[in-house]
């Protein structure tokens, strides 16, 4: 076998071992990538803009209740003059 035979068989081996980790990278789960920390770190973000977000739903639904009963007084002191 000739040196640049050896040398191209070591470069294929070398690449075949590059896409093979690459693979299992690619098709690891978040729940077993590096024991599940990014995956904990990604429900606690969605825990916490799931909070956020039903705040804010809270917030202007009392917002448009209050204008709306606001407008109601106004009517009435309105109509009552």
């Amino acid at each position: 076998m000739s040196w640049v035979t050896g040398s191209l068989e070591k470069a294929l081996d070398t690449w075949n071992e590059k896409l093979s980790e690459i693979w299992q990278l690619i098709t690891k789960s978040l729940e077993d990538y590096k024991g599940g920390m990014i995956w904990n770190v990604i429900i606690g973000i969605y825990s916490a803009l799931q909070v956020v977000s039903l705040a804010l739903l809270v917030l202007f639904f009392v917002v448009s209740v209050v204008k709306t009963c606001g407008s109601f007084a106004e009517l009435k002191n309105r109509n009552a003059r």
